[in-house]
């Protein structure tokens, strides 16, 4: 694949990762359909949602209509095919619900494939981190470096 190319590919699927948070905490559900193919699978853990229309019901249906929400994203590691219309794409991900708290930590890995229409998600899948609580004790070294930005209390040393 031509370097231009490539980076336009990678811009496109970058632009449709971010799309995805937008058309999702905006509840676009028209236009986040759009962003699937007909056989794609969204997965969380062991659960898959198939097929375009039954992941597009479990995602405009998983919130109360109505419920504000932001996804936060690193930028997204992509891996393009050798063919130019394959790719894989890993997002981290923090999802900020209406009361302010993160609600979910985690990765989106990504297969995605080029058609007619651009690219397009063929299969999502959401890794959660697991809630922990705490922060576990900081170093003190870290604790002194860090520990003016954390929430009061939550440092390893008063």
């Amino acid at each position: 694949m031509e370097p231009l190319a490539r980076l336009v590919a990678i811009q496109e699927i970058s632009d449709l990762i971010g799309r995805y948070c937008m058309l999702f905490d905006d509840e676009d559900w028209t236009g986040l359909d759009e962003l699937w193919t007909d056989d794609a699978a969204f997965v969380v853990e062991d659960q898959a949602f198939e097929g375009r229309a039954v992941l597009m019901d479990f995602l405009s249906h998983c919130l109360p209509p109505g419920y504000r929400t932001k996804h936060m994203i690193s930028r997204p590691v992509v891996e393009l095919g050798e063919d130019g219309t394959t790719a894989a794409a890993r997002t981290d991900v923090v999802w900020i619900a209406a009361n302010f708290e993160n609600t979910i930590l985690g990765r989106y890995e990504d297969e995605l494939v080029r058609d007619g229409g651009g690219w397009r998600f063929k299969r999502r899948v959401e890794h959660p981190v697991q809630y922990i609580p705490g922060p576990p004790p900081m170093s003190d070294t870290a604790d002194g470096v860090s520990g003016a930005t954390m929430r009061s209390g939550e440092t390893s040393t008063p």
